[in-house]
C-alpha cells in the first residue's frame, strides 16, 4: 500500500511540475472581488464578447484568459448582478455587486467549494459570523439549532468537560460509534478546541452524495469548519479584539429538605414499614427549639458549604489579518477561563493559529498553517465534580460536615464532600496540542490546480493526580482518617500522533459558455499512533513534596501502552452543470483500513446526485418575479464505518498481566481474550435523500425540505459463544437497522424603513429502526431489539397505586411477593396474563432519541442597535431517571423537597408511592417502568443578545474600524414538564449530574 501511494506521489508531482509558459501577446489577467466586502470570488464566469474565449475565477479570484486591448468582458456570477467592462490593460480589476441573495454563496464541500446554488447533495452552511455571535465556552454550543438534522444537546456544564449529545440524522451503529467526522481546515480534530472568532464557515454534510467522498469516515456525518485565511490589505494590518466576561448559574436543581424535615420523613418512612422510629420526638424537639450545636446536634447545609451560587467565566481573543499581493496571514490567539461550582474546580485554556499563504510566482503559492492549543483543568482528587455535586445534594443534613472548632465532620463513613473539595487534593489534567498543516498549491494550467499537504498534530495529555487524606472528628472525639489508604500520587501521559498526507487535482472549467465541468482526484494517507505510560506510588511523609519520587519505593506501580492505525484513500469527483440548470454529481473514495485483514483491506463508496433548476427554464421567467429560485435535487449513494473502540479486531492478540502456576509457583504471563475474525469488514450505510430548495420574491423568502432514508447493514456486533470457549466472542458483520426522516427550513429577509430583520426557523424529525439482530439482544434498563429503536426504555407498564389490601388480594402477584406489597404501592401490570407480574412482562417503554427538534432566530437591527432572539426545543422526547434522582432515601441519602408529595391514604393520587427506607436501593416502586419515564419535550428561550455599534463618524475620529457592544443571556427561559429540580437538557438519568448553566455575558468586539 505505502509503493502504491508513493507512486501515485511521484507521478502528481511529475504532472504538477509542468509550468505553461504565457501566450505570447493578447493575454490579459485580473481579479474579481465582491463589492460589499472586497474579498475575492471565485467560480466568477469571465469570457470575451462575441468569442468562445472564456474561463473562470481561482480560489483567490484570479483570472487569466487571451485578449486584446478594445475586448468586451462579460462577467457572470450566480446571484450577482451581470457585468460588461471594456478591455483598457492587460491587468483587469473586476468588482461585481450582490443581487441581494444568499445564492452567492461559495458552500465548502468535500476537498473544495461549489456554488450553493449548484448544490446537489443535502449540506447546511454556516457562517462563522453566526458562530461567533454566540459566545460560550463549547463550541458545538454555538452550533446547536443552526442546521435541521443536526442533534446537538448539552449534557452538562461542567469546566472543561466537551461533552456533547452530537448526530447528524440520528444513530448510525450500535458498537462502531455514532458521532461524526469533524475536521478542520481538513484535519481531523476535536470541534471544542476551536476558538470560534477563527471560523469562517461550518458546512455539515448529512447526505451520500455530500459525505461520500470521506467514505468509511462519513456514514455518521461529516462537519467541515474552515478557519478565516489572510487577504490583500495592501500590507496594512486589520486587528479585531474580542472580550467578555459571563456569570454562570445552575439553570435548575433539586432542594434537599431540612434536618428536621427529614428527621420526620424518616420516622414516617419508618411507620410506613410498620418498625419505630429512628429519631425521638425529644431529638426532634431540640433542634427545633435549640438549633443545631454542630458538635452533637448537626444540621449541614451540604448543598450551601459546597457550591457557590455563581460561577465566571471569561473570553479575550484577538485577530490580525495583514497581506499583500505575495504575502498574506491571518493570527489569532485567545484565552478562555471558566470556573467551576465548586472550590478546586477550574478550566483554562490557551489557542494560537497561524494561517499564512505565500505566492512564490504567479502559479505556485506555498501555504503554512501553524496551531497551538493548551488545556489546563483542575479537579478534586477524591471525586469527581459530578459526583462531588451529587453528595452536595444527596447527603443527610444530620451528618456532620465542618465542626466549631474548624475540624472535618466525619460526614457518610468518613467521606466528607466538603474536606474533599477542599483538602482533598487535586487532579492537574494538561492537554496542549500542537497542529503543523504545510501546502504547496500549483495552477500549471488555467482552470487546474494542484494543492499538496503534509499535516502532523500532536495531541498530549498529561494527569497529575494527588491524594491528601484528612481526618474526621465527631462530638470532639476522632473517628477516622479518610481515605484510610493514605496519601497517593500518580502520574499519566498520553501521546497521540497523527500524521496525514493529501494530495489532489482539481480541473474547472466551461465550454460553450453552457457547460461547467469540475473533476477532482486524489490520494490520501493516514497514520495513528496512541503512546502510553502510567506511575504511581504510595507512603508521601513530607507535605509538600508530592513528586513521585517521594512516596514509597515499595508501592510503587506502572504500566504503558502503544497502538497504531493506518489509513490509504484514493478519492474523486466529477460534477456537471448544463446551462446553469441540469445538474450532476458523481462521488467515489477507495478506503483501506489496518483494522482488518489484508484481504478486506479495501473497499469502495460511491455516490451519485442530480439536481434541476426548474426556475431557470424559460417557461418560468414569467414567475421569476415570484418564484425567483426552484431546484429539485436527488442523491444515492453508499458510506462505511469502522470505528471500534479496538485497533485490531480481526487479528489474535495476547494480554499481558495473567499469572499462572508452575512448579509451586506463581508465574507471570499472557493470554488471549478476545476471539478475532480475520473475515469482518466496514459496516456500510446506503442513504437515498431527495429534496427541493425554493427562493421567493427575489430570495427574500427561501424555502428548503429533504426527506432520507439510511439503511445501515453488516453491523458489527458480537454474537454470543458458549462458555467453555473461554474468551469473549469476536466481531461479526451481522445485523442492519434503518434511519428516516424529514427536515425543513424556512428564512425571511425584509426590511421596514430602516428596520431590517430576519426569521429562520428549522424543524427536523427522525425515527430509528432496528431491523436485524440474527437473534440477539442487548438487555439491561434499556434494549435493542427487532423492530424497535436503538437502546429504547424496557421495563413495566403501570396503573397507578394499589389503594387498600383488597386491591393487592385481587390482583396478580408482584415479582411472586404479594405478601410484602403494601397499599400506595405501584401496581405493575400483568400483561402476559400469567398472574404474576415478573420479567415476562417487561415491554418496551420509549426511548430518549428527540423528535420534531425545532428552532426559531429572529433577528431585527435598527441603526447601530441590533437584537437576536434565538429559541430551540424539542417536540417529543421519552427520559428515564432513577437512583439518587428518583428515590426518596436511596442507599442512604436524603429527600428533595419535590420528592415529600407521596402516598398516603388521604393522598391516594400523589406523585411519589408509599414512603420508604430504601437502603439497599432495592425498593419494588423504583423498578424500570412508565412511571419514571418523564416528558422530557420542551422548549428553551436559547439565547437573547441585545448589542449596539458606535456610530462610524465617532469610530472615524478615533481612527478605529466597527466597536461592538453587547450583553446576552443564554439558557434564559425553559418551558417542559420535566422532572422538578433537573434541566430537561441535561444528563440527570440516575441523579449525578453537573447542571446546565443560566448564562450572562456582558462583551466588546473593536476593531483597528
Amino acid at each position: 500500500m505505502r509503493k502504491c501511494t508513493q507512486t501515485i506521489f511521484l507521478l502528481l508531482m511529475l504532472l504538477l511540475a509542468v509550468k505553461i509558459n504565457a501566450q505570447n501577446g493578447g493575454k490579459i489577467t485580473g481579479q474579481v472581488s465582491d463589492a460589499t466586502t472586497k474579498l475575492p470570488l471565485a467560480s466568477v464566469s469571465v469570457s470575451v464578447k462575441g468569442t468562445q474565449h472564456g474561463t473562470i475565477s481561482d480560489d483567490q479570484g484570479k483570472f487569466s484568459l487571451t485578449a486584446k486591448q478594445g475586448d468586451v468582458l462579460v462577467v457572470t456570477s450566480v446571484g450577482y448582478e451581470p457585468m460588461e467592462i471594456k478591455v483598457a490593460s492587460a491587468n483587469v480589476s473586476i468588482i461585481l455587486k450582490s443581487q441581494g441573495n444568499d445564492l452567492t454563496d461559495v458552500v465548502v464541500v468535500g476537498y473544495g467549494k461549489q456554488k450553493k446554488v449548484n448544490l446537489t447533495g443535502a449540506i447546511t452552511s454556516v457562517k462563522g459570523e453566526e458562530m461567533n455571535a454566540r459566545q460560550t465556552g463549547n463550541a458545538y454550543l454555538a452550533l446547536q439549532g443552526l442546521a435541521p438534522g443536526l442533534t446537538i444537546r448539552q449534557l452538562n456544564g461542567q469546566p472543561g468537560d466537551n461533552g456533547a449529545f452530537v448526530r447528524v440524522r440520528g444513530e448510525g451503529s450500535i458498537n462502531a460509534g455514532s458521532s461524526p467526522l469533524v475536521l478542520v481546515d481538513g484535519v481531523e480534530m476535536d470541534f471544542n478546541n476551536l476558538d470560534m472568532s477563527t471560523v469562517e464557515s461550518i458546512s455539515v454534510l448529512k447526505d451520500a452524495s455530500s459525505a461520500s467522498i470521506y467514505g468509511s469516515r462519513a456514514a455518521n456525518g461529516v462537519i467541515l469548519v474552515t478557519t478565516k485565511r489572510g487577504v490583500n490589505t495592501d500590507g496594512k494590518a486589520r486587528v479585531t479584539l474580542s472580550s467578555y466576561v459571563a456569570i454562570q448559574n445552575p439553570t435548575n436543581m433539586p432542594d434537599p429538605v431540612s434536618a428536621v424535615e427529614y428527621m420526620q420523613l424518616i420516622n414516617q418512612a419508618n411507620k410506613n414499614n410498620n418498625a419505630n422510629p429512628q429519631f425521638s420526638d425529644q431529638l426532634i424537639n431540640d433542634y427545633i427549639t435549640l438549633g443545631p450545636d454542630n458538635n452533637t446536634r448537626y444540621a449541614t447545609d451540604w448543598r450551601g458549604m459546597i457550591l457557590k451560587n455563581s460561577a465566571v467565566m471569561q473570553n479575550h481573543s484577538f485577530n490580525m489579518n495583514a497581506g499583500t499581493e505575495k504575502l498574506r496571514t491571518v493570527l489569532s490567539g485567545s484565552f478562555y477561563n471558566q470556573d467551576g461550582l465548586i472550590k478546586n474546580n477550574n478550566y483554562k485554556r490557551y489557542t494560537l493559529r497561524s494561517n499564512t499563504d505565500y505566492s512564490l510566482t504567479k502559479w505556485l503559492r506555498a501555504t503554512l498553517d501553524l496551531n497551538f492549543r493548551n488545556g489546563n483543568l483542575l479537579e478534586p482528587s477524591l471525586s469527581t465534580p459530578q459526583s462531588i455535586i451529587r453528595k452536595a445534594l444527596s447527603f443527610v443534613p444530620i451528618f456532620s460536615g465542618k465542626n466549631n472548632n474548624g475540624t472535618w465532620g466525619y460526614g457518610q463513613n468518613g467521606d466528607n464532600p466538603i474536606a474533599v473539595t477542599e483538602v482533598g487534593g487535586t487532579t492537574n489534567t494538561k492537554t496542549p496540542e500542537v497542529i503543523v498543516n504545510g501546502g504547496i498549491v500549483i495552477t500549471p494550467l488555467k482552470g487546474l490546480t494542484s494543492t499538496t499537504n503534509y499535516t502532523v498534530r500532536t495531541s498530549t495529555t498529561r494527569v497529575s493526580s494527588f491524594i491528601s487524606p484528612y481526618d474526621t472528628y465527631e462530638g470532639g472525639v476522632f473517628k477516622a482518617t479518610y481515605p484510610p489508604d493514605g496519601t497517593q500520587g500518580s502520574e499519566s501521559w498520553t501521546q497521540v500522533v497523527y500524521k496525514l498526507f493529501r494530495s489532489q487535482l482539481n480541473y474547472n472549467t466551461i465550454l460553450a459558455h453552457k457547460h461547467e465541468i469540475g473533476l477532482l482526484a486524489g490520494v490520501q494517507t493516514e497514520e495513528t499512533r496512541v503512546t502510553g505510560f502510567n506511575a504511581g506510588r504510595k507512603g508521601y511523609y513530607f507535605t509538600g513534596y508530592d513528586n513521585l519520587s517521594n512516596g514509597d519505593p515499595a508501592t510503587a506501580t506502572n504500566a504503558g501502552s502503544t497502538s497504531e492505525l493506518a489509513m490509504a484513500s484514493f478519492f474523486g469527483r466529477i460534477n456537471y452543470a448544463f446551462a446553469g440548470k441540469y445538474l450532476v454529481e458523481l462521488n467515489g473514495r477507495w478506503d483501506a483500513s489496518s483494522r482488518f485483514a489484508r484481504e478486506n483491506w479495501w473497499a469502495f463508496f460511491p455516490s451519485a446526485s442530480v439536481g434541476w433548476r426548474v426556475s431557470e427554464e424559460n417557461f418560468m421567467k414569467t414567475l421569476k418575479p415570484v418564484l425567483s429560485n426552484l431546484k429539485f435535487r436527488s442523491s444515492y449513494g453508499l458510506l462505511g464505518n469502522q470505528s471500534l473502540s479496538s485497533y485490531y479486531p480481526a487479528v489474535s492478540t495476547i494480554d499481558l498481566g495473567w499469572s499462572y502456576w508452575f512448579n509451586k509457583q506463581l508465574n507471570s504471563g499472557g493470554a488471549q481474550t478476545i476471539l478475532a475474525n480475520p473475515n469482518i469488514q466496514w459496516e456500510k450505510s446506503r442513504q437515498f435523500n431527495i429534496g427541493v430548495d425554493a427562493g421567493f420574491f427575489q430570495n427574500k423568502l427561501n424555502f428548503s425540505f429533504d426527506y432520507y432514508r439510511k439503511y445501515i447493514y453488516d453491523l458489527l456486533q458480537q454474537l454470543p459463544v458458549p462458555y467453555y470457549v473461554g474468551m469473549s466472542a469476536p466481531f461479526v458483520n451481522a445485523g442492519s437497522m434503518e434511519n428516516k426522516g424529514w427536515e425543513a427550513s424556512v428564512n425571511y429577509n425584509n426590511k421596514i424603513g430602516k428596520v431590517n430583520y430576519s426569521i429562520t426557523a428549522n424543524l427536523s424529525d427522525v425515527k430509528n429502526k432496528v431491523l436485524n439482530l440474527y437473534g440477539k439482544q442487548y438487555i439491561s434498563s434499556t434494549i435493542i431489539k427487532e423492530g424497535y429503536a436503538i437502546n429504547s426504555y424496557y421495563g413495566y407498564k403501570t396503573s397507578g397505586y394499589f389503594q387498600n389490601q383488597d386491591e393487592i388480594n385481587k390482583a396478580p402477584a408482584q415479582f411472586n411477593d404479594k405478601a410484602n406489597t403494601k397499599p400506595g404501592y405501584i401496581r405493575y401490570q400483568d400483561l402476559n396474563g400469567s398472574g404474576i407480574v415478573n420479567d415476562s412482562d417487561r415491554v418496551v417503554l420509549g426511548n430518549p432519541f428527540p423528535r420534531y427538534e425545532y428552532s426559531l432566530d429572529l433577528k431585527v437591527n435598527y441603526k447601530g442597535f441590533d437584537l437576536d432572539i434565538f429559541l430551540q426545543g424539542v417536540g417529543k422526547r421519552q427520559y428515564y431517571i432513577s437512583g439518587y434522582g428518583a428515590q426518596p432515601f436511596y442507599v442512604g441519602s436524603t429527600i428533595f423537597k419535590s420528592q415529600t408529595d407521596t402516598w398516603s391514604p388521604t393522598n391516594s393520587n400523589a406523585a411519589y408511592p408509599l414512603l420508604l427506607i430504601d437502603g439497599s436501593g432495592v425498593n419494588p416502586n423504583y423498578k424500570i417502568s412508565d412511571k419514571w419515564i418523564a416528558n422530557a419535550a420542551y422548549m428553551r428561550v436559547k439565547l437573547v443578545t441585545l448589542g449596539y455599534t458606535l456610530p462610524k463618524r465617532i469610530t472615524d475620529k478615533a481612527k478605529m474600524g466597527p466597536v461592538r457592544f453587547y450583553v446576552s443571556a443564554q439558557n434564559l427561559l425553559t418551558i417542559s414538564n420535566f422532572i422538578k429540580g433537573y434541566d430537561v437538557e441535561a444528563e440527570v438519568s440516575s441523579g449525578q449530574f453537573y447542571p446546565l448553566m443560566r448564562t450572562t455575558t456582558f462583551g466588546v468586539n473593536v476593531n483597528f
